[in-house]
């Protein structure tokens, strides 16, 4: 009796699975900057062999190329994972069925999954879990899933036994760490098996039509800035109706003096930076703006970005206008920055760079935790002319609080 020939799976063309909470959904384009943060993590390089310096154009090229492209076959399924974090739909990780094998009768495919640290420990991957075990046991009626992982990855092997999955084996040379082989760990899960658990398949997920644009259109969704929202400040994309603050804020004497903004700026070089600069500085992934407004009246309070020139590292850059200085409302804004590139971009470390002796932005990093690294004499050109830069940091692991005595005059403005 003759083995049943592999089939072609067939898929909807843009699977939606939920429960009310997790949301496993394809990766898209403008997912890129989320996933390029994903694959530089520490832990995913380590133990997932992923590629730590990935630029979030490489990551839009491997969405629309290599990832679309195992859609289309049905052999290489990746899922974005997204929850709601501040109101707002976030990519916190990724999953995916690889090495799916179908035959009439059944199939099986391996798990394979990633994490930000804003997906760790919530119990997020448990549900995206379960949602992907119901989607590929009910709807692509496979009849068993392996789980691949690396001996010594004990996160991944305990989070493969909360969900169901059985050891089967540990396979010498089948895991990699660092970039090395080493011996790997088996898990597997029949269908059966999960029906007895109890865990209910996900409905019949909808299709969101239309068919993903080509390349170079979606190159260009890349520009979109996610938004944060916490309490009294919120950050997002600017807009147009930004431009006539900006132009204000720009024009004050305050950041003329401590900025490097055109003098005599205008709604031309308003327009210039919200509709070029700013989509181009979040498409290249090297700086990324946001508006920081209101959340009430959603009037801009100034702007805040991350200058991304080096992978695990960025400089944080702000203007804000007289109207919201001694508000609360920069620190407020910066402290949601600092939460963004931690937890969502991944980032290592965060430097603040200032024209001394602008005491009011050095108290500003003070009071975020930033610690004073030194003075570089002649490091900073002012409109030509060499002046002294004040350099401060701060890690992902530091506390978000003053961590050495303030040596700086007592009045300051903000």
């Amino acid at each position: 009796m003759s083995e049943p020939a592999p089939t072609h799976p067939v898929l909807p063309v843009n699977p939606v699975l939920g429960d009310g909470r997790t949301t496993l959904r394809r990766l898209r384009v403008d997912d890129a900057v989320a996933f390029a943060a994903l694959n530089r993590d520490p832990l995913n390089v380590t133990w997932t062999g992923s590629q730590a310096d990935m630029s979030v154009r490489q990551a839009a090229l491997m969405i629309t190329e290599s990832i679309d492209s195992g859609w289309e076959t049905g052999h290489y399924l990746r899922f974005a994972i997204t929850e709601k974090l501040d109101g707002v739909d976030t990519l916190v990780g990724t999953l995916s069925l690889q090495e799916v094998f179908s035959t009439a009768g059944g199939g099986s495919a391996s798990v394979g999954i990633k994490m930000l640290p804003s997906g760790r420990g919530t119990g997020c991957a448990p549900r995206a879990i379960t949602l992907l075990c119901g989607f590929a046991f009910g709807n692509l009626g496979l009849e068993i899933l392996h789980w691949r992982t690396t001996s010594g990855n004990e996160a991944s092997s305990e989070l493969a036994r909360r969900t169901g999955f059985v050891h089967a084996a540990r396979i010498p040379g089948y895991g990699r760490l660092a970039g090395r082989v080493a011996d790997g760990e088996l898990f597997y899960q029949g269908r059966e098996q999960f029906q007895n658990d109890a865990a209910p398949a996900p409905e019949e997920p909808a299709t969101l039509e239309p068919e993903l644009p080509e390349l170079p259109e979606l190159l260009g969704r890349v520009a979109a800035a996610p938004i944060l929202g916490a309490g009294t400040i919120l950050l997002r994309p600017l807009t147009m109706a930004d431009a006539p603050q900006l132009v204000e804020n720009c024009r004050d004497a305050e950041a003329v003096r401590w900025t490097t903004v055109p003098l005599e700026y205008s709604m031309a070089d308003a327009e210039h930076f919200i509709n070029t600069l700013v989509p181009e500085g979040w498409q290249s992934g090297e700086t990324l703006t946001f508006a920081a407004v209101d959340p009430v009246s959603d009037a801009l309070l100034g702007v805040v970005d991350l200058q991304c020139k080096v992978p695990g590292v960025a400089s944080v850059g702000i203007n804000f206008g007289p109207h919201a200085r001694g508000t609360g409302a920069a620190q407020a804004a910066v402290a949601l920055l600092l939460d963004y590139a931690f937890d969502q971009l991944n980032l290592a470390y965060l430097h603040w760079h200032v024209l001394a002796p602008n005491w009011a932005s050095r108290k500003l990093a003070w009071k975020l935790g930033f610690h004073f690294d030194g003075q570089i004499r002649g490091d900073y050109c002012d409109r030509g002319t060499p002046k002294d830069r004040w350099v401060l940091s701060l890690a992902a692991a530091d506390e978000r609080s003053p961590q050495e005595p303030w040596t700086g005059p007592d009045a300051i403005n903000r």
